[in-house]
């Protein structure tokens, strides 16, 4: 994603590519100084959820009085999204009601990669390589978190772990595995064994570990068993005590559009994100921290948490619901809300916006969608994500088709629509699609649904709302 507000030094260092390895993030911060040495970090790895775990962690450490650096990636609108302090029980307020706060000023971010900038070039001038877009952000953050003089900092992996750029950071309070599925099999390895041993790098001498029952949705149970026999082995080998989460602790008691109750452990919480994973992401949190936060904190800071893009209801009436479900877990996930929601499935037909990238296991994605989808149907809209590795509209058109053809369940659904190849619309152009989408909603009274890669929920969450606003269904904050 390219933001053209962030320094170019940063935006253009994606040509260097994604490189696993931590020699030129060593090399980078001797010359820094070290300022990751000045923190105190939760870190945090796994396949899916690691943005709703870190949100949990960082807004329970600020509940209980703490100046908390909390570092994500990718960003969804904003580059200064990836970097932000949430300080104290006022930031974590602050942040529920705008969410750009607490984010890295463009003084701050210009002024410290400027100073990178000047490293490198020494690296350069030695001879050593130059480091990678997300080394050189990460090194941004370090830098600005003991500036700040954070008491805390919730630090997520961006790919893997044993060898992502974070794990420069030799002695974290506590390691978090969250759920481990099929992503990035290039480069982490082919097998839910060999992920979890490239996840579980994260794993430090002596350090606590809190790991996700690798039993997960699409995870065949042999795998599942492999991965959590390789993570107990390298918590074994470094003498680390690891906790599971279970499947199933965390009971629900209530949900509706607003967020949902449930009960963990004998305690009762409410969050306002959705999914059944959701609560499973909350209870890891919840364990992670129980040593570092009153209960207190537990509750009431999980209860402000919302991570835009993730089963992120934007408006109730009519529901508009954006999902980044981008791989056959994310989609499962989004399907079950789905069944589970029954108020969803009493609505008129919906619009649907779908866009993905071409490297993701887009036809088993469809097969689920086609075979599991449960609320009337209105159109599918297609669009094509403004990024290198998406998939034309086009073909994604193609790629339904097939997934129909295949399918053995979808015509049988009561929710289904009629004909309907025929309301298959293919649209390169996102900010279209979704002007055209919200303006058939508003006239039909009809839900609107957007899935897919983080990129198109990047470009079109502030359009949605710009129409919704412009028609009265959504109201600032």
């Amino acid at each position: 994603m390219i933001d053209q507000n962030a320094p170019e030094f940063l935006q253009t260092a994606n040509k260097f590519g994604i490189k696993l390895g931590l020699d030129r993030m060593e090399g980078l911060l001797e010359k820094l100084s070290h300022p990751e040495k000045h923190l105190s970090v939760i870190h945090i790895a796994g396949t899916n959820g690691k943005g709703s775990v870190s949100s949990y962690c960082a807004s329970m450490l600020a509940w209980d009085g703490k100046r908390v650096g909390l570092y994500t990636s990718p960003f969804l609108e904003r580059f200064s999204e990836r970097i932000r302090i949430l300080d104290g029980r006022e930031g974590l307020l602050s942040w529920e009601k705008d969410d750009t706060y607490g984010e890295i000023d463009g003084e701050s971010l210009k002024r410290l990669s400027d100073l990178v900038e000047s490293k490198v070039g020494e690296m350069l001038s030695e001879g050593q390589e130059h480091p990678t877009e997300f080394e050189l952000v990460t090194a941004v953050a370090f830098l600005y978190f003991a500036e700040q003089k954070c008491d805390a900092v919730v630090l997520e992996t961006g790919l893997g772990g044993r060898l992502d750029s974070t794990n420069v950071i030799k002695k974290p309070q506590a390691c978090i595995i969250t759920a481990l599925g099929y992503d990035h099999t290039d480069r982490l390895g082919d097998t839910l064994g060999k992920i979890a041993s490239e996840k579980g790098g994260i794993i430090k001498e002596g350090v606590p570990v809190f790991a996700m029952d690798t039993h997960q949705r699409e995870v065949p149970n042999s795998d599942a068993e492999e991965a959590a026999q390789v993570l107990e082995n390298i918590a074994k080998e470094k003498h680390a005590q690891l906790t599971w989460l279970r499947r199933d602790e965390a009971v629900r008691s209530s949900q509706n559009l607003r967020g949902q109750c449930f009960s963990f452990r004998n305690k009762n919480y409410r969050i306002r994100m959705h999914g059944s994973y959701q609560l499973e992401n909350a209870s890891l949190a919840l364990l992670a921290m129980e040593n570092f936060v009153s209960q207190e904190a537990r509750q009431e800071g999980i209860s402000h948490v919302l991570w835009k893009g993730r089963l992120e209801a934007i408006c109730q009436d009519p529901p508009v619901i954006l999902d980044g479900a981008h791989n056959p877990q994310g989609v499962t996930s989004f399907v079950a809300f789905l069944e589970e929601m029954e108020v969803l499935q009493n609505e008129n037909p919906c619009e649907v916006i779908m866009g993905v990238m071409a490297d993701k296991d887009v036809t088993r994605m469809l097969d689920i969608l086609s075979d599991r989808w449960c609320v009337p149907l209105g159109r599918i809209t297609l669009v094509t994500p403004n990024q290198k590795r998406a998939m034309p509209a086009a073909e994604l058109r193609n790629a339904w088709d097939e997934a129909l053809r295949r399918s053995t369940e979808f015509y049988n659904l009561e929710s289904c629509m009629y004909n309907a190849r025929e309301k298959l619309i293919a649209v390169n152009d996102v900010e279209t699609a979704c002007r055209n989408a919200v303006a058939r909603a508003v006239r039909n009274h009809a839900p609107i649904y957007m899935i897919g890669s983080l990129y198109l929920l990047g470009e079109a969450r502030g359009v949605i709302e710009e129409e919704l606003r412009r028609n009265r269904l959504l109201r600032d904050k």
